[in-house]
This record gives C-alpha cells, sequence and structure tokens, in this order.
C-alpha cells in the first residue's frame, strides 16, 4: 500500500492518496487509488500495509478545459470482519467492495 501525504487548496486542506488491491488469486488484481481528506484521514491511520479492509467509496467525474477526470474518495474504510479467517464472505454487499 503506497501513502503520500499533502495539502491542497487555499486552505490547505489535508489530503492522504493511497492504493487498495483487489483480494484475488488472479494473476492481474485490480486497483484503484483512494483520496481521503481532512480529518477523515485518522479512520484509515491505524492500518498496516496488507490488512484487509471493507471500503465505502465515493465516485465522482469532473470536467477540465473540455476534459473529464475521475475521482474516487472514500467515506468510509473498516478492517474487514473476514480478515482474519480463511474463508471470505460469499456474496459482498451491494455497496460495499471487498477490497
Amino acid at each position: 500500500m503506497m501513502w503520500k501525504e499533502e495539502t491542497v487548496g487555499q486552505n490547505n486542506l489535508r489530503k492522504l492518496t493511497f492504493v487498495l488491491e483487489e483480494d484475488t488469486d488472479k494473476e492481474y488484481k485490480g486497483s484503484v487509488a483512494i483520496d481521503i481528506f481532512g480529518d477523515k484521514i485518522e479512520m484509515v491511520a491505524w492500518f498496516k500495509q496488507w490488512d484487509k479492509v471493507k471500503a465505502s467509496l465515493n465516485f465522482r467525474a469532473r470536467e477540465y478545459n473540455g476534459r473529464r477526470f475521475n475521482g474516487v474518495s472514500a467515506r468510509r474504510i473498516d478492517k474487514a470482519e473476514w480478515a482474519t479467517s480463511s474463508a471470505a464472505p460469499s456474496a459482498p454487499a451491494d455497496d460495499d467492495l471487498p477490497f
């Protein structure tokens, strides 16, 4: 898991960017860069690299100079309940992705 913390904007808002990787046996795993802002950074402060987590994500597309850019931010990240067992849940909840 890569971490990068910086301040952005005129108000010097704290921003933390990190990468979530899919937990599968696939040769090529899916991954996504996640941004967390302000006080929400504290919700991931205790995680270590390779911890299994359950993330609720927000997706947003923005237009700038005629081009579209995607953004992904986390609204909630919890330690995965099934992380300590050998069996993953059979089907993830509709609004949460088990990364």
